[in-house]
């Protein structure tokens, strides 16, 4: 594309982003998309416009995976790199891939058509091997599939006309429970809410006493609280989807099918905090999602549940933006993701103060997950003795596992809270299995003594991930794909991680060479 023509794309991007400098990495993603790198002569035009150094603009495509200063190829492919992906094959079917397009991995081919590399996880570790393709998914990866996609490479057919089947993403839930299983009428927790009023809400979440879904488990309730009551005019709703801990995929699943009820209980925050603006801050992994969440958006809009006087009522006012991450794991906890969400690096901030008093360009902001939103807005259409039908004292309700690895019936399940690793094997059908990772490769590794131990707060607290590994399995192998992927994803702020993560590597080197 000439200067002129890039000239033009970014001013449209800055105009589109009202030339805010909270934007600029929303700018940034849209320009990688359409031009495959970040060129010099759109860094220049960028700084002037929103007054923001180059050497900003540079530390954000130094800093997050999916921004590239050289031209990636036309066609940029990223494989899934983590483990549970690379036990269904993953990497083999990377290195074929590479040998018919004549390119190793890492490599960009020199006629610029294609790029090939590995990115940490795609988040459908249930429907493996997969990879990305321009931002599209593409799961259930196998050898014929490796030939047709080199072939529809080679002839330049380009992805939006490839065949639909070579996307098809499942859902993939395999158990429900209350909470999947649940109704919930568009509109209906607002109404009830309204009704109630933001007090006697509060105090049915309270009964309720969800916690957070995404691992740590704060009391949802005394969060929006908090932040309701802080100092300053303005509040912010945030959902944070970018779950992008290896082995979890179950908020792809809500975004794919139970979208309507994120934004419900999103919405259902902002009455209750009383803010006008929120944000759904979109793991770059899934931005396949990202066109029919936006419709989705506009449909509400059009139903009244979204926008000016929300269903009729004249001083409640709310919308959602959606901002897309760019690949940065670190991402996944609050205070980077908002950091990431103003347009900067994803660097964890110090704390105090916590985003419920000074979050989003110090607003007082909201941060919850996908997960916590839905159950939120369960609870207010069904009441808290329906959702305390589950689960026990301290763990309310139900959570969702991303379970994946070696079973039969991979996906995600829906469980009360106390569920026993046990339970969870039994129904997805894994046999002679050597460990469960819970949470994660930051979580525990579960050896088989163990499997009677419970999914809950008390006991194993997870945000969701459920890694299986059967007894043929080498677990350095896995430690050590877990250990690249923290070397890889470390911010690199703090010693221990941005140094110690490398040591462990090299040390356990050692060990798998003796």
């Amino acid at each position: 594309m000439s200067d002129g023509n890039t000239t033009v794309m970014v001013d449209g991007l800055l105009e589109k982003w009202q030339r805010r400098p909270e934007n600029l990495l929303q700018i940034l993603v849209a320009l990688q998309q359409n031009l495959h790198s970040i060129p010099a002569s759109a860094i220049q035009q960028i700084s002037d416009a929103l007054v923001v150094p180059q050497a900003e603009i540079g530390s954000l495509i130094d800093f997050y995976s999916f921004l590239h200063w050289q031209p990636q190829g036309a066609y940029e492919i990223l494989f899934s790199d983590n483990f549970i992906d690379r036990m269904l094959g993953s990497l083999e079917l990377a290195e074929k891939l590479a040998e018919k397009l004549g390119i190793g991995i890492g490599q960009t081919r020199p006629d610029g058509r294609v790029s090939l590399g590995m990115t940490s996880c795609t988040g459908i570790g249930d429907q493996g091997p997969a990879a990305l393709i321009n931002g599209f998914a593409v799961p259930a990866l196998t050898r014929e599939l490796i030939d047709t996609i080199a072939s529809l490479i080679e002839q330049g057919v380009s992805v939006e006309q490839w065949p639909s089947s070579i996307f098809a993403v499942q859902e993939n839930i395999r158990r429900k429970d209350i909470l999947l299983n649940g109704s919930l009428a568009q509109g209906q927790a607002i109404k009830d809410a309204m009704t109630r009023g933001a007090e006697a809400t509060l105090s049915e979440l309270d009964a309720a006493h969800l916690r957070g879904r995404g691992g740590a488990g704060f009391d949802t309730a005394m969060k929006w609280r908090l932040c309701r009551d802080a100092a300053g005019p303005d509040r912010v709703v945030v959902c944070n989807a970018d779950e992008g801990e290896p082995g979890t995929f179950k908020d792809r699943a809500l975004l794919q099918g139970y979208a309507d009820r994120l934004f419900e209980g999103m919405t259902l925050c902002a009455y209750v905090i009383g803010a006008k603006r929120g944000f759904l801050y979109l793991r770059g992994e899934y931005r396949y999602l990202l066109k029919e969440l936006g419709s989705e958006l506009q449909r509400r809009r059009e139903s009244g549940l979204l926008g000016q006087g929300i269903l009729g009522q004249d001083d409640f006012d709310f919308d959602i933006e959606i901002h897309l991450g760019a690949g940065a794991y670190i991402c996944g906890e609050e205070s980077a993701l908002l950091e990431s969400l103003e347009g900067k690096r994803g660097i964890p901030r110090i704390r105090p103060p916590f985003p419920v008093t000074q979050g989003y360009l110090g607003k007082p902001t909201v941060v919850n997950n996908v997960e916590t939103f839905i159950a939120a807005a369960m609870i207010i259409a069904h009441q808290a003795d329906w959702f305390r039908s589950r689960g026990g004292e301290q763990s309310t309700g139900t959570k969702l596992l991303s379970v994946s690895g070696d079973c039969s019936r991979p996906g995600v399940y829906e469980y009360s809270y106390g569920v026993t690793i046990a339970e969870v094997l039994r129904d997805c059908g894994a046999e002679d299995v050597q460990a469960v990772q819970i949470s994660g490769p930051a979580g525990q590794c579960v050896p088989p003594s163990e499997f009677h131990r419970k999914i809950a707060f008390e006991d194993l607290a997870t945000g969701g991930s459920f890694m299986i590994f059967g007894k043929q399995r080498d677990l350095l192998q896995v430690v050590g794909n877990f250990i690249a992927f923290f070397v890889h994803e470390s911010c690199g702020f703090c010693t221990p991680c941005r140094v110690g993560t490398t040591l462990i590597g090299k040390r356990l080197q050692k060990v798998n060479s003796c």
